[in-house]
């Protein structure tokens, strides 16, 4: 049964009495509720606090699946740009008037925030590595075996290669130039089923397939992608979970902070900045999905490089599913090619269930009512800088310190997960997706 003890309203009157604004002259009602659902967003992603079982069904002879796209209402990528920039505009002491600018000061300009939240977006998906998507390249690659994909695409996770003739799916593994010359310094002279390949020789969206291919066929990626965020729409979205588009309009405002003009503020841009690199450390160590069941068998989960390690073909194998995959939203079944429409129920950590209404209640019990408060106290206060955001870190560590406990708490309802929980760590360790980040460990 949900929560009904603290609704919308009465929380927004909490507010704007903490805060000594009962007529809304200085915080609006629009502005409490923002503060309000980011506070319950953040609250899920760190303590995931909100469990839901979901349920879709397999497609014959389809491998892929996105979580995100199969239970819309549990993994939510919702938010809007509007939204984004209407927060923004709030937080710069400016009218809240989203995409149109109306009754903007002129100190910044709704094209300076769509810029900033453009980059923002491009930043996140970069350090935090998802969402991902799944891009099949049937152009042939050149005599020597490279190809090009997507200009979209950040970095690639995952490549397998399907023989036109066969039509036989065969994993790739990641190598670079160096290993691939002394391990076989004839490669290039010898075309066969490619079995490896290699970004580090050549030029960007440029991809090396070892051996080159004897036949021609289909090359396809997981990869992470940019996303041209379309400035003219309000409804637009990002394609982030939307327990994590703060971050992007942490790094947005960072980037405004920063900037060269009327709103500059060293002292908010740092804060900023605090914030994004805060939640792109929680972000990383993210997962969505606990357990599941495949036909109503409960089935194993793991990496997607461990199924590729252990079934090497698992996506030529048609059968009953035995064995899932996940990483973050993304979703495969081993082996890879269902035989029919299978049900498949999964238990996934929710984004939190925002309530739209004053009249709807807070889903969160009373214990936990003030750590929220606190959190709101903390995001209202942005807008102020000085001392009076500075005087609200004690809160911001108050809710922390509360997400903390309550994370430790969940973490012992369900303590025999929790091999499960280290998932995705396994998976960057396994694929060399961190090698930037130890690069710049290396030379710092």
């Amino acid at each position: 049964m949900p929560y009904s003890q603290v609704s919308l309203g009465q929380l927004q009157n909490q507010l704007s009495t903490l805060l000594d604004d009962p007529s809304s002259l200085y915080w609006q009602p629009n502005e409490l509720q923002y503060a309000i659902w980011e506070g319950l967003y953040y609250w899920g992603a760190l303590t995931n606090y909100w469990r839901s079982r979901g349920a879709f069904s397999l497609t014959p002879n389809v491998s892929y699946y996105d979580i995100s796209a199969q239970l819309p209402l549990l993994r939510t990528r919702t938010w809007t740009l509007n939204a984004m920039v209407n927060e923004i505009q709030y937080h710069l002491l400016e009218s809240a008037g989203g995409l149109s600018g109306g009754g903007m000061t002129g100190q910044v300009t709704v094209q300076n925030i769509l810029l900033a939240i453009q980059r923002a977006r491009d930043r996140f998906v970069i350090d935090v590595h998802f969402p991902f998507s799944t891009h099949k390249i049937t152009s042939p690659p050149s005599p020597q075996g490279t190809i090009s994909f997507p200009q979209a695409s950040v970095y690639v996770h995952r490549a397998t290669w399907q023989d036109q003739f066969t039509g036989r799916w065969n994993n790739l593994w990641r190598e670079d130039a160096w290993s691939l010359d002394k391990a076989n310094w004839q490669w290039p002279l010898t075309p066969d089923l490619p079995a490896t390949y290699s970004e580090s020789e050549l030029a960007p969206l440029t991809l090396q397939l070892v051996p080159a291919p004897l036949n021609s066929g289909t090359l396809e990626i997981i990869s992470v992608d940019s996303l041209q965020v379309d400035i003219t729409n309000p409804a637009a979205t990002f394609n982030i979970p939307d327990e994590w588009i703060h971050a992007v309009k942490y790094a947005a405002l960072w980037d405004i902070y920063s900037s060269e003009s009327q709103v500059r503020d060293d002292f908010r841009a740092e804060y900023a900045k605090r914030r994004y690199e805060q939640s792109v450390t929680m972000a990383q160590t993210a997962r969505s999905v606990q357990r599941l069941t495949l036909g109503g068998v409960p089935s194993p989960i793991d990496s997607f490089q461990a199924i590729d390690a252990a079934l090497p073909y698992w996506r030529n194998q048609t059968g009953s599913p035995v064995l899932a995959g996940v990483l973050y939203d993304a979703f495969v079944v081993a082996p890879g090619l269902p035989d029919q429409a299978y049900g498949v129920s999964v238990d996934v950590i929710q984004s939190a269930p925002i309530p739209i209404s004053p009249i709807n209640f807070i889903p969160l019990g009373e214990e936990d009512i003030p750590a929220l408060v606190n959190y709101c106290a903390n995001y209202l206060s942005l807008k102020c800088g000085g001392n009076n955001l500075k005087t609200s870190f004690a809160q911001y560590d108050a809710f922390m310190k509360r997400a903390a406990l309550r994370g430790r708490i969940n973490a012992a309802k369900i303590r025999y997960l929790e091999p499960l929980f280290g998932q995705p760590q396994r998976e960057e360790a396994a694929r060399p997706d961190v090698m930037a980040e130890a690069a710049e460990g290396a030379n710092a």
